[in-house]
């Protein structure tokens, strides 16, 4: 670091399965709604955002079939 001091910083995860999925919950929930917040701004017709949309779904559901065949082997 040029000029600055190093700080310490202190990461508290969450404590057992059950607080982990909680707390990924939380975060994909915060994220799809950044996400909605983002293409509502966008400067498009409405019936590009839901295309958007509807790509994005689709990704996450192809990302999910790829991580149960990971998974699966």
């Amino acid at each position: 670091m040029k000029g600055g001091s190093a700080i310490e910083i202190i990461v508290h995860y969450p404590e057992t399965p059950e607080k982990q999925a909680l707390f990924d919950a939380r975060v994909a929930k915060f994220h799809a709604e950044y996400v909605a917040q983002y293409i509502e701004k966008l400067n498009c017709p409405t019936e590009q955002k839901l295309k958007l949309i509807d790509a994005i779904a689709q990704t996450i559901l192809d990302g999910c079939e790829e991580d149960k065949k990971i998974n699966a082997e």
